[in-house]
């Protein structure tokens, strides 16, 4: 008897789920057994299906954040422009108040975390009270906020869209482990009905890619599909 190996893809457990069934099936005596793997296959089925519909927006989201990133960064760094020029040409009181770092601190990190340094920003030219920078503030206080705020939308969407496909992928998960259990179970339950006929017994059971064959003899090796890592890293903005 042939089943995946533990590490399986929900498709090559689907595939050989709806092919295990039709074997079952064909002996009246498994028809109970045939029910268990079509219940548990359709489940896996759907639940497949739920998790790769909500890959669109993590795509499409983060996208969004790629060009909002690239926006919020041209308004960065025309504002330390601007106040160079608003200094004199040269980085003076202005940039020491809102920019005594420069720009680099503010566009260096990445995703999430970048929206720290940029709120900091924001408020620094909120509040300053360098002398002369009244017209640079209400130049270019409204941009920065309006900057801030597009990027902090494009964010939370797309951590809210990975979230989704993540608590669905776990729901997967979960199935491929019953569909496993299922089958193993099932294994056990054919060599009962058929015990010591290897012919019928292994016929029941589907061929599966060679690299993907575990049989009853062997060992699985336990391996998991690991959850899909998050592009945006964990920050504390």
């Amino acid at each position: 008897m042939r089943k995946y190996r533990s590490n399986a893809s929900s498709i090559v457990r689907f595939e050989y789920g709806v092919e295990l069934a039709a074997g079952l099936s064909s002996f009246p005596e498994m028809a109970s057994a045939a029910a268990d793997i079509q219940t548990v296959n359709e489940a896996l089925a759907v639940q497949h299906d739920k998790r790769r519909a909500l890959q669109v927006p993590v795509i499409r989201t983060r996208a969004a954040l790629r060009f909002g990133e690239y926006s919020v960064e041209r308004v960065i760094r025309l504002a330390l422009r601007a106040a160079e020029m608003e200094d004199g040409g040269r980085r003076g009181r202005i940039c020491a108040s809102v920019f005594p770092k420069g720009s680099r601190p503010i566009l260096a990190p990445v995703g999430k975390r970048q929206v720290k340094p940029l709120r900091e920003l924001v408020e620094r030219l909120a509040n300053s009270k360098v002398v002369g920078i009244d017209a640079y503030r209400a130049a270019w206080l409204p941009k920065l906020q309006a900057a801030l705020a597009s990027f902090e939308a494009a964010v939370a969407a797309h951590l809210s869209a990975l979230t989704a496909h993540d608590e669905a992928f776990k729901l997967e998960v979960a199935l491929r482990e019953a569909h496993h259990d299922t089958v193993d179970r099932i294994m056990g339950q054919v060599r009962a009905t058929f015990p010591r006929d290897r012919v019928t017994q292994d016929v029941i059971f589907p061929a599966v890619e060679e690299a993907s064959i575990v049989t009853t003899t062997s060992e699985d090796d336990g391996a998991q599909d690991p959850l899909p890592s998050q592009p945006l890293p964990p920050a504390d903005a």
